[in-house]
């Protein structure tokens, strides 16, 4: 059974780029479900997790096993192909990025989203590259007038 908001998810463009972390917080919010009502439905069918299991999942820390990959498809009435392309693609991902780890663990330990902690990452990046080149900057002028 699928309804009208998943079926954005079907189209073939946007399920080819989707990773199962997106998926999952998709899934969840669509359903207007806390972390607390995912993991009492997952246990009334046999998953047992706790609070931070499943927000590495969501964040993609860590990733389900197949058996609770096939328990979301049951919760969300989705198709569990769909889980399994979405997982392949945030292996695929992650393997294209490192960096991306650690805003990842970033988002964990914060709560921010990953789209923030992205955004945050190359501000601090780019203000500490900027605080080196001036902190450079500043010792050579002294080290210059050192030597006359």
């Amino acid at each position: 059974m699928v309804n009208k908001k998943n079926k954005q998810y079907f189209e073939k463009s946007q399920l080819e780029k989707r990773t199962l972390e997106e998926l999952l917080v998709d899934l969840r919010k669509e359903k207007n479900w806390s972390h607390f009502n995912v993991i009492q439905e997952l246990t009334k069918s046999g998953v047992l997790i706790d609070e931070k299991i499943l927000k590495k999942w969501e964040v993609g820390l860590e990733y389900p096993d197949n058996d609770v990959l096939y328990k979301f498809s049951e919760l969300y009435y989705f198709p569990v192909e769909n889980f399994f392309m979405a997982k392949n693609n945030s292996y695929a991902e992650g393997m294209n990025s490192i960096h991306k780890t650690f805003i990842k663990w970033f988002c964990y330990f914060t709560g921010l989203s990953f789209k923030i902690c992205y955004a945050a990452f190359f501000v601090i990046l780019y203000g500490a590259l900027i605080i080196a080149f001036l902190f450079f900057v500043g010792n050579c002028n002294n080290f210059l007038e050192s030597r006359r």
